[in-house]
């Protein structure tokens, strides 16, 4: 079995410094005292040169690691069997200096922090190798906060965090006993190896994945899911949380959690997801498993917690349990209590007996034992559906996939500070007409400019362009039909500030390979079609409610312009369900214009906000008549996106009034009003030649004809996709 991350809780490793005391022991079996280490030297920053033992006597069914502070005062690290038998000492160090003690996978090793910036490896038979971080990372004050074995121990993993801030990243012992950096993006954690050539990780942002230990961010996300804490359990399923998604930068690491969070598990290619057990609202980080359920610690407290069918009560006699790894054969668990080390019983029914005290006056305990669960996978049928290159968002970054089904970062949340953890509703980027490159926006630089966006461009090969003037944008930019340029709507403040409501807005026409202006329309939101700029107008501002009057959508081809609708006419419809003329005085917001390619249907929101209630429409629209074909009046509409085709809209459809109602991918023919397809899940988008719709569901995207027939599943990766020709 797997066993559980290092005994000692992340957030109070620092402080759990115990004096000499009185010695509890309860197991009769113990060994005499091994004699500590003659003298008190610093740990070395290179390979120590240790004489070679015999092979261990240690028990391979179980061992222990723990540091105790001697009669003399010197801090030595003991190794022993589950039972504290045959101990031996087998380093000494300063008590202030030493955190996240963990045995090696195989239990040959065990490895600890000092001073933050070396790792100590010593092996049973007493080899000691020193990784040291290098000069500039300690300068910058970055320190090591995890470490991971890889199975043969030949390799360790670390996570290496800034202290002033929440970056982190994953480093892998290299030669001459330094670190290879393994990621860039700074928002990643090791967890558990899955080979000796790749290890799982989670990042802050919500991705659970796989790590290959070579090159540079070579990051595949196991699932679409907001994830976080995986592990490998005794199945060689992957166990992770899944839920709201948030990350804590505390003093000694980075802790993330998942509320509101379910346990689920995978295969290691992200296929056959199940949902394992629902949890309370509460924050949790997942730790292990035990008999018929799970280890979990609640937010940032140090008393761990075991869930089976509800909560497990763990024992409190010996002190509040801090950790627990579950021996091979699920009879008893071994933990630390306080300065106790402890073990615990379990019934076949996976109750748990007292606290029994093995050993106390102790810091920094780790329990190991033997696993040898093989991994689990499953290789997936090749499905038949269109090909297709995407781009879509996960964690805060942007991705791009092939027809493979494997993902590569396209654009990290560190080089645009964070746009897309910043911003939550932020349209999946469009590919160019031609398929070359991207639009979207991202932060103008760090910082209070992080608010304003600005619009750019990214090729396949991830190159960017940047248009940094104006320097404040809509969220929305779209590409001229031939991709020479793009339309983009200038605001004087960043978006959301209340100057932008009272401003009459312009559109700016720009030359996408000049970042040259050539041409400016007055209006509040534009979408470039075949038939010209269609664009939302701004009306008149109304002083006393913060409301705007007059608006219509119009069409401009050159300087010539055409109006189509006008708000009015869409609010007095009865289907828009509005409060009639004198009664609708408030905040009224007409936004995320879109439209068909050829310009002959649109789709527009809009929203009213009084004192005592408010009102949702999203309306879908003709424009050859400027008449509504269909009205969505309360319920929530997100991610609508046009067939290339034409007049078929697809969109998210929830229903907030009702509880645990399924989001609904909905398909619309916007001459009729017709809905043409209807499933569960999110609408995720279009395949290239408009004939397919992609459905984002738990378990990973589908493809569905839009003439009807099944879906099929064809990636893990349940997220909103833009597609276009491979």
């Amino acid at each position: 079995m797997r066993q559980a991350r290092g005994l000692v809780p992340y957030a109070a490793v620092a402080g759990l410094i115990v004096g000499a005391t009185v010695i509890t022991l309860v197991v009769t079996t113990l060994s005499p005292t091994a004699t500590a280490p003659a003298a008190t030297t610093p740990t070395p920053t290179v390979t120590a040169t240790v004489a070679a033992r015999p092979t261990t006597d240690l028990s391979a069914s179980g061992r222990l690691a723990y540091w105790r502070t001697e009669a003399n005062g010197d801090y030595v690290l003991w190794l022993a069997n589950a039972d504290n038998s045959r101990r031996r000492s087998v380093a000494k160090a300063d008590a202030q200096t030493v955190a996240r003690t963990k045995w090696s996978v195989d239990g040959a090793a065990v490895a600890y922090v000092e001073s933050g910036v070396r790792l100590v490896a010593v092996r049973v038979d007493g080899g000691t190798t020193t990784y040291t971080l290098a000069p500039d990372l300690r300068s910058d004050g970055y320190r090591i906060v995890d470490h991971r074995f890889s199975p043969s121990g030949g390799r360790i993993a670390v996570t290496v965090q800034r202290q002033t801030g929440s970056q982190s990243d994953v480093y892998v012992s290299g030669p001459g006993n330094g670190w290879t950096r393994l990621t860039t993006t700074e928002d990643v954690l090791a967890a558990d190896w899955i080979s000796e050539e790749e290890l799982l990780v989670q990042t802050t942002g919500g991705i659970v994945g796989r790590l290959r230990a070579a090159g540079r961010d070579q990051l595949r996300p196991l699932t679409g899911m907001n994830a976080a804490t995986p592990i490998i359990g005794d199945d060689g399923r992957v166990y992770f949380l899944a839920g709201r998604v948030s990350g804590f930068a505390g003093a000694q690491e980075t802790l993330v959690f998942a509320a509101s969070a379910s346990v689920w598990s995978t295969t290691i290619d992200g296929e056959d997801l199940r949902r394992e057990q629902s949890l309370d609202p509460d924050s949790f980080r997942l730790d292990g498993q035990w008999p018929g359920g799970f280890l979990l610690h609640r937010g940032t407290n140090p008393a761990q917690v075991a869930f089976s069918k509800g909560i497990v009560e763990l024992p409190t006699n010996a002190g509040l349990i801090e950790r627990l790894s579950v021996s091979a054969d699920r009879h008893f668990a071994i933990g630390l209590a306080g300065g106790n080390l402890v073990r615990v019983d379990i019934t076949s029914a996976g109750a748990p007996g007292s606290a029994v005290v093995l050993l106390g006056s102790v810091t920094q305990g780790d329990a190991w034992f033997p696993h040898a669960a093989a991994l689990a996978r499953i290789t997936p049928s090749k499905a038949d559906v269109p090909t297709a290159r995407f781009v879509f968002a996960l964690g805060g970054h942007l991705w791009t996939m092939g027809s493979d089904g494997v993902p590569s970062l396209l654009r990290a949340g560190n080089q645009n500070s964070q746009t897309l953890r910043r911003f939550s509703t932020i349209a999946v980027p469009q590919w160019s007409p031609s398929g070359d490159r991207i639009l979207t926006v991202e932060s103008l630089a760090p910082g209070a400019s992080a608010f304003q966006l600005i619009a750019v461009t990214i090729d396949r090969a991830g190159q960017v362009k940047r248009y940094s003037a104006p320097s404040s944008i809509g969220r929305l930019p779209t590409w001229s039909p031939d991709g020479a340029q793009i339309s983009l709507v200038a605001l004087p403040a960043a978006d959301g500030d209340p100057v932008v409501l009272s401003s009459d807005l312009s559109i700016l026409l720009i030359e996408a390979a000049s970042s040259t202006t050539k041409a400016t329309i007055p209006g509040r939101e534009a979408y470039w079609t075949k038939a010209g700029v269609l664009v939302l107008s701004n009306g008149s501002w109304r002083v006393g409610d913060r409301a705007r009057d007059a608006q219509s959508i119009e069409v401009w081809s050159g300087t010539q312009k055409r109006e189509l609708t006008t708000v009015a006419k869409l609010t007095a419809d009865p289907r828009a369900q509005w409060p009639s003329p004198t009664a609708s005085r408030g905040v009224t917001q007409t936004s995320v214009l879109t439209a068909s390619p050829d310009g002959g249907h649109f789709a527009v929101h809009i929203t009213l906000l009084d004192q005592t209630s408010s009102v949702r429409t999203f309306a879908v629209v003709r424009a050859r008549d400027g008449n509504a074909s269909a009205i969505v009046a309360g319920d929530t509409v997100n991610d609508e996106a046009w067939a290339s085709t034409g007049r078929f809209v697809g969109y998210t459809l929830g229903s907030p009034q009702q509880v645990g109602v399924r989001q609904r991918a909905v398909v619309r023919d916007a001459e009729t009003g017709d809905v043409v397809l209807e499933q569960d899940g999110r609408f995720a988008g279009w395949s290239p030649d408009g004939a397919w719709i992609y459905i984002a569901r738990s378990d990973g995207l589908y493809a569905m004809r839009l003439g009807g027939g099944q879906a099929v599943r064809f990636s893990p990766y349940g997220v909103v996709v833009s597609a276009t020709k491979p």
